[in-house]
């Protein structure tokens, strides 16, 4: 009886963050299509896991951060003690990119911080706005 009730209580709130997640990774993807387009890359692209963040590197940022990132996730899983350094990089990496990405689109402090927080919402405004492409920061 006791698991019923665990189930009633905590079941659903699982589905609905599940349908949640789906629904905010498919307008990142949305977003992120009309963003590559803007920025001269084919859409298509953003449909694809991993390389759609590649990409978004390569147009917003530099491609040596992805794979930094990329050896940072790795690092962190086959070293999990020394992997607190690499969760700390990659911490630190995922609060600048968005601020990265709203200033290749001409953005500001604020877009940066929208991004940050909601990213699926921000996205979107930036696929389907008037924002133009200006590129990376050197």
């Amino acid at each position: 009886m006791i698991l019923n009730l665990i189930s009633l209580l905590f079941g659903p709130n699982d589905v609905f963050m599940n349908i949640l997640e789906i629904i905010f990774y498919i307008l990142v993807i949305i977003g992120q299509w009309k963003m590559f387009e803007k920025a001269g890359e084919s859409g298509w692209k953003a449909l694809i896991p991993i390389y759609n963040l590649y990409i978004l590197y390569k147009i917003v940022w530099d491609t040596k951060v992805f794979w930094v990132e990329l050896g940072l996730i790795l690092f962190s899983y086959l070293v999990p003690l020394i992997g607190i350094i690499g969760l700390i990089g990659l911490f630190l990496i995922s609060i600048v990119l968005p601020f990265k990405v709203a200033s290749a689109f001409g953005r500001g402090m604020g877009f940066g911080f929208g991004l940050l927080f909601l990213e699926p919402v921000f996205t979107i405004i930036l696929g389907f706005g008037t924002s133009e492409y200006y590129g990376a920061d050197e």
